[in-house]
């Protein structure tokens, strides 16, 4: 019995050398990602610490006196406390929304595509605003709805120079909607990536099978593609909630201006922080933020695996 044991020991650590010795270069590959993850998520954990203290620069974090739980109680005292907690989980959800729903109709559509030249320029077209920098993309978004850009020119081409210029980037009811909207065009096409790709690994034979049954191309897509994919659409669907608390802060303080009144949490925690000084609540705010994105992650995946026995663990 125990030659058998040390036999098989022997015969899944020959496997394990043989597939790291195969995949070398992928692992290789993955090495600077796991580096940096390394290097800004774990190594700069203690900074949390500065949560709990009376921080002063010159006395360094540990030099620093110890205040307990002061400054989250003081985070509830903060007057745009209330309106960014509801500002951020207004953007977070209509990004939610969009951010899930827009790629997995995107993948669906432009898997029935049937020539393959067409939509790889199509796919290749869609990945493009992906790599643009935010900046980039703010410029863009300033170039069109301006009072002199691309929008209202239109629209004084078509109706006449007597037509008055709309100030959208000064409208408040404009500023979601042009957050949301941006960061769908900017995304929809690098998240449909990882749905392409589950729908190229679904059985052939069940969509031959179907199509022998009179099945259309609508109803095939129903009942095989959607349920097929529905797993990675759930566990995508779970990772998104933790960050329902956050936003894209670059956006945000990116078109912020004179006319905006929209503070959500990041914008805060960069205005009490890096522009008042007061790091110890920007800290504690930015805690306050990660513990309540990691309880909704564990609550989210908990309810998942209970109606739909999928989830993440």
């Amino acid at each position: 019995m125990k030659s058998q044991v040390s036999q098989t020991k022997t015969v899944l650590s020959s496997n394990k050398r043989k597939k790291l010795k195969k995949y070398s270069v992928l692992y290789l590959m993955l090495l600077p990602g796991l580096l940096s993850v390394f290097v800004f998520s774990y190594c700069t954990f203690p900074g949390v610490i500065i949560a709990f203290k009376d921080y002063n620069m010159f006395r360094g974090i540990f030099g620093s006196d110890w205040a307990g739980f002061k400054h989250f109680e003081d985070i509830f005292t903060l007057p745009e406390f209330s309106g960014a907690i509801w500002n951020t989980m207004k953007l977070s959800f209509w990004n939610l929304l969009f951010g899930q729903t827009v790629p997995l109709l995107f993948a669906l559509l432009l898997n029935e595509v049937k020539s393959m030249k067409y939509k790889r320029v199509v796919q290749t077209v869609s990945y493009l605003p992906h790599f643009l920098s935010t900046m980039a993309i703010i410029g863009m978004s300033y170039a069109l709805f301006s009072t002199y850009g691309i929008i209202n020119d239109t629209r004084v081409a078509m109706f006449g120079e007597e037509t008055e210029r709309v100030k959208y980037l000064a409208q408040q009811w404009f500023f979601v909607p042009n957050i949301v909207g941006t960061n769908i065009w900017a995304g929809f096409g690098w998240g449909s990536i990882i749905y392409l790709s589950t729908i190229a690994g679904i059985d052939a034979e069940m969509y031959e099978a179907a199509e022998i049954d009179g099945a259309s191309r609508f109803k095939q897509c129903i009942y095989i593609t959607l349920p097929c994919i529905m797993p990675t659409f759930v566990m995508l669907f779970i990772m998104a909630i933790g960050n329902l608390l956050r936003d894209s802060f670059d956006m945000v303080y990116g078109l912020q201006n004179a006319f905006i009144n929209y503070e959500t949490i990041s914008t805060v925690v960069y205005k009490q922080g890096i522009v008042a000084g007061n790091y110890s609540l920007s800290t504690a705010l930015g805690l306050f933020q990660g513990v309540i994105g990691l309880v909704l992650v564990l609550v989210t995946n908990k309810l998942s695996k209970k109606i739909n026995n999928i989830g993440l663990w």
